[in-house]
């Protein structure tokens, strides 16, 4: 099955897109002079809900002048425009918005079930435009499947993986206000890693952790697991940073350091070995 070719004729024309509005260089049906995003030289940064990936983000594109940001859609707008919509026509359902975020890594389940790599996969879909050929800075794939994918078919792809420890993220979460962060459940704590769940319980009933947040953390899980990418360290154009202990500036100047390097440049593969102790 061409899955691109069956999103693009039973998919996309049923839905209204603001891609060229938002993203002029970009687009998902064929149109100009442009070559998809798999053949393009492009920067991934990849973390797990909660792990600073969008302070991080806004405090690189004040470093390097927004240079390379904004230019694609995110993972949230491409779930919403290929994911999602395409879950629901395979299973026959009606194509509508979803805002609850447990039902979302439902339906982008569903969505990698069916087409290999996943959300990587819908990226490549992108295209961009043939005249432009500056920095390319995005965020958006997760998990194991999504990265060991990009990595091995799209090979113009630098992977930077954040990781923070799974407490520390669900208490970030559990003080954010983003009116994203919607999902029912109960404060449970029985998915974590056995030697967090005691402490975990602990901080629910303290009140530093919320069931919003573990509902979110668990629907997330069960797509992409808790655990950084365990193979980064065989590809050169993998990346691992550990967020703890580090501030955001920190975090953003690393990520900076590593766009700034050369691909496969000299001490890349034991800078990956050194943050993944």
């Amino acid at each position: 099955m061409d899955w691109r070719d069956y999103y693009l004729r039973e998919v996309h024309p049923r839905l209204d897109l603001p891609l060229a509005e938002k993203y002029p260089l970009a687009s998902l049906a064929p149109r100009g002079r442009t070559s998809p995003l798999g053949e393009r030289a492009l920067l991934m940064l990849v973390a797990l809900t909660g792990t600073g990936k969008s302070t991080t983000l806004d405090i690189l594109r004040a470093r390097l002048g927004g240079s390379g940001l904004g230019l694609i859609p995110s993972r949230r707008e491409l779930a919403d425009w290929v994911a999602i919509p395409m879950a629901q026509a395979l299973a026959d359902e009606p194509i509508e918005p979803i805002r609850d975020r447990g039902r979302r890594f439902g339906y982008t389940r569903r969505f990698a079930e069916q087409v290999p790599g996943g959300m990587a996969t819908a990226f490549s879909w992108l295209t961009l435009a043939d005249d432009y050929d500056g920095r390319l800075i995005s965020e958006g794939i997760r998990g194991e499947n999504e990265i060991r994918y990009a990595l091995e078919n799209f090979p113009r792809w630098r992977i930077i993986e954040l990781t923070l420890n799974p407490l520390t993220r669900l208490r970030r979460l559990s003080g954010r206000r983003d009116d994203f962060d919607r999902a029912a459940g109960a404060a449970d704590v029985g998915f974590l890693p056995r030697d967090l769940q005691a402490e975990a319980a602990a901080q629910v009933q303290a009140g530093a952790i919320t069931a919003q947040a573990l509902a979110i953390v668990q629907a997330e899980a069960a797509n992409y697991g808790f655990h950084p990418f365990a193979d980064g360290c065989a590809y050169a154009n993998y990346h691992r940073i550990v967020v703890e202990e580090r501030s955001p500036g920190e975090v953003a100047v690393a990520v900076a350091d590593i766009i700034e390097r050369e691909p496969g440049g000299e001490g890349e593969q034991a800078k990956c070995q050194r943050s993944s102790e």
